[in-house]
């Protein structure tokens, strides 16, 4: 990495030659690798098919399970971006290499561009040098030394687990997914900073079938660190999609309390608490908690912190992605609206700190150093309460239980916080049990008055990679079929 940062200096001194009032270099480097797994299709299962023909795939069925097909990716991004600042002007470039003479041409364009930009009236300077004061460094040898066998052979393992569960499961999917990451950044004000880290994820598909009904549904795990053991991921996807199999329609619209587990509530709360707490949208007036600091946001129950130096926090490192140092920043507190997350940028604005909140990482699109920085938690945890899910349900008389993904949380409005969405996996609530599983079902309300409306909240928090979530109970939802 010494090296990578050397690159950096000669980049930023060039920036400077050219007429840079400011430069910033962020540098990147990835090794990653992916191995899918589609597992054989149990077709002696579900009667597809008979005679003969059936016979055989039911004897050869612990042969066929072994086979499938596999999808393999895996390569290194190396890039660097560029930041340059001519008289508040702000030019961005960037090169998918790490090559000296490449680097400073891409310091050349963005020279260019900050050029022919109009200056930007809230930008104020680069974040100068601190100390960090957390963990970084989260580096497991285990993940960044996986090789594609050994990858290939927990895949089919786990699918293997999967189907052997229950007959009724007609195929199984396995992706395990690893990699290293190295970064650093330089910039004028005197930051020469790097971290690394291995990240490792697994995620599980199911589909059941029982007569002429089809269900899927899945599980995963995200972690920092190597994880051998991933048959219980495979058997809790298996459950989670047998569960679902023999579906009735709710008798009317429900509107009443409903149990969210923690995978369906993280995807509401990922996508619009994260806007509404980002410093920046509230600035610009695309957040409803603007002017609510120090104000009841939420239920007494309710705590929210942000912790970049959480250990083994998917999103803890050393410093963000403009050399600031990470840091753990109460958002709510007994309900209370404390802070909000700021990058640099956003900070300055209001003539504060930077709360470490830099982040340049999408799930999709561009590799990291093509990115400008733009505001993200770094591990978002909702505070954790009492009870596992079975005790939050047997709190209901009657209600609704909703699992697994939401399909269309991402089209939620983070501005007002109204949101609509299909539960595939969703169950009704008699006498504190769950009675039976519901056909796909939209569950709609507003997201701000559910946090004021939470019930109960359990104590089985989850990580969904940079969020942390537990399952929770909340009033004034409505619920159709």
């Amino acid at each position: 990495m010494e090296e990578l940062l050397e690159v950096g200096n000669k980049a930023a001194e060039h920036a400077q030659k050219l007429g840079a009032d400011e430069a910033e270099i962020f540098l990147y480097m990835k090794n990653h690798t992916s191995v899918k797994f589609v597992g054989g299709i149990f077709a002696s299962r579900g009667g597809a098919v008979k005679g003969i023909k059936g016979l055989f795939m039911r004897i050869a069925e612990p042969w066929i399970k072994k086979k499938g097909l596999p999808i393999i990716t895996s390569g290194i991004k190396a890039g660097v971006g560029i930041r340059a600042v001519i008289k508040n002007a702000i030019g961005f470039s960037s090169v998918s290499s790490i090559e000296k003479k490449r680097v400073l041409e891409a310091v050349e364009e963005a020279i260019k561009i900050a050029k022919i930009r109009p200056p930007d009236p809230n930008w104020v300077s680069l974040p100068d040098p601190k100390k960090t004061v957390g963990q970084g460094g989260i580096f497991d040898k285990k993940v960044s030394d996986l090789d594609v066998e050994e990858m290939l052979d927990l895949c089919v393992d786990c699918c293997i687990v999967a189907g052997d569960f229950d007959k009724r499961i007609t195929q199984a999917m396995t992706m395990i997914s690893a990699a290293s990451v190295s970064f650093g950044i330089v910039n004028t004000q005197g930051i020469e900073v790097y971290d690394r880290g291995t990240f490792f994820a697994t995620n599980v598909g199911t589909k059941a079938k029982s007569g002429d009904e089809e269900v899927s549904s899945g599980e995963f795990l995200t972690s920092r660190t190597f994880t051998k053991d991933l048959q219980s991921i495979g058997i809790s996807a298996s459950q989670r999609a047998v569960e679902c199999l023999g579906r009735k329609s709710l008798p009317e619209k429900y509107v009443g309390p409903v149990v969210f587990e923690n995978v369906s509530w993280n995807e509401l709360f990922s996508i619009i608490f994260t806007s509404g707490i980002s410093a920046l949208n509230v600035q610009e007036n695309r957040s409803t908690l603007k002017g609510k600091l120090g104000k009841q946001v939420a239920k007494e129950n309710i705590s929210v912190v942000d912790d970049g130096t959480l250990a083994d926090g998917f999103g803890t490192a050393l410093i963000d992605d403009e050399g600031v140092p990470k840091q753990k920043t109460p958002i709510v507190e007994k309900g209370v609206l404390y802070n909000f997350l700021y990058d640099n940028y956003a900070a300055k604005r209001e003539k504060r700190e930077s709360t470490g909140n830099a982040s340049r990482q999408t799930f999709f699109g561009p590799a990291a150093y093509a990115n400008q920085p733009t505001i993200k938690p770094s591990n978002l945890m909702l505070m954790p309460g009492k009870g596992n899910l079975e005790e939050l349900v047997s709190e209901l008389k009657d209600g609704v239980l909703v699992k697994g993904s939401l399909i269309g949380a991402h089209t939620s409005n983070v501005v007002t916080g109204d949101f609509s969405v299909t539960a595939d996996n969703a169950f009704k609530i008699e006498h504190g049990q769950v009675a039976y599983p519901l056909k796909p079902c939209t569950a709609a309300g507003n997201f701000y008055e559910a946090l004021n409306s939470i019930v109960t909240i359990g104590n089985d928090l989850k990580s969904f990679e940079n969020i942390l979530c537990p399952s929770v109970v909340t009033e004034k939802i409505v619920v159709s079929t």
